[in-house]
């Protein structure tokens, strides 16, 4: 089978590999679909991490082979899966219990497993109140779903944050209530006066950068929910005065279990079949597996009319 491997920051390479053979509780699965994420650029630029490698993990597909002990799947089956590794090759294999179904109705490219999972996690942990105002620092791909989410989980009002007005305009046309910019408009301060002054209920970092989440500190309100879902790769400051003085209870929004990720999962690939999530917008570039240099090119530049890339080996 054909298989991506970076062999260098900017370099992945196809090479023929041979194809996985599922063990003892496994499932092999064609892969027809792998999501591009945002936490592998430091893996691209070369921020951080180990070469050669095989990574891509937001993985789509359809049984082609099971192994011994495994009843509960057929072959032909079109599921979702999580994983840590290889989602950009022709063939994946992985233990069952970390295969969920996915709808007849739900295209491959929607089925993104493992980012779905996480906000469905991150939002269990954020607990949006029946009526609160929810502040999202960040809608790019994560955040987009995040506000979808949170819009059928009671929030009744919704201020999206982003520097992007194309991001803003997104949000706008997915439920956000108020689009702010913070390169245009005092955000603090605008917030302050949407809330009567008191500041959201609750704030979802979703940018992993130490301005976003400066901002998102000051726009929460007393006691009031901080919830940290951005993917960090260093150190931060933060402002404990703020934390402590506001009584803020700061929520990390990550988790690591493999079982949390496949229960979330499972929630969201329900939320797709319902047609309470809508990932059709947000999948915005496909390309084959022998252009994968030039996706991750597109990903890493973060265009106006860039979301989400997917390669369809």
């Amino acid at each position: 089978m054909r298989t991506a491997v970076l062999e260098g920051p900017g370099k992945f390479v196809i090479h023929d590999v041979p194809t996985p053979r599922p063990q003892e509780g496994e499932v092999l699965i064609k892969v027809a679909a792998c999501g591009i994420c945002h936490s592998e650029m430091p893996l691209w630029d070369g921020s951080f991490g180990q070469y050669p490698n095989r990574i891509g993990h937001e993985v789509s597909g359809t049984i082609v082979q099971l192994g011994s002990g495994v009843t509960h799947f057929q072959v032909g089956d079109r599921v979702t899966i999580f994983t840590d590794r290889y989602g950009y090759s022709e063939y994946v294999s992985v233990p069952g219990d970390q295969v969920i179904p996915i709808g007849a109705n739900t295209s491959f490219t929607a089925a993104l497993g493992e980012p779905i999972g996480c906000v469905v996690n991150g939002l269990r942990r954020a607990r949006i109140g029946l009526g609160d105002t929810v502040v999202l620092v960040g809608v790019g791909f994560m955040g987009l779903i995040m506000l979808q989410l949170a819009r059928i989980s009671g929030a009744a009002q919704i201020i999206a944050v982003d520097t992007r007005d194309s991001a803003l305009k997104r949000a706008a046309g997915m439920g956000a209530h108020i689009c702010l910019n913070p390169t245009e408009v005092d955000v603090k301060q605008a917030v302050m006066d949407i809330t009567g002054g008191a500041g959201a209920d609750c704030v979802i970092e979703l940018t992993g950068n130490q301005a976003g989440l400066d901002l998102s500190t000051e726009l929460v309100r007393v006691r009031g929910n901080l919830v940290i879902f951005g993917f960090h790769t260093g150190e931060r400051r933060v402002n404990m005065f703020l934390w402590n003085w506001h009584g803020l209870d700061v929520i990390n929004a990550h988790e690591r279990a493999p079982s949390a990720y496949v229960e979330g999962i499972r929630a969201g690939m329900k939320l797709l079949e319902s047609g309470s999530l809508d990932m059709e917008p947000l999948v915005t570039h496909r390309y084959p597996l022998e252009q994968i240099n030039e996706a991750f090119a597109v990903a890493y530049a973060r265009g106006d009319d860039y979301v989400k890339a997917v390669i369809e080996p």
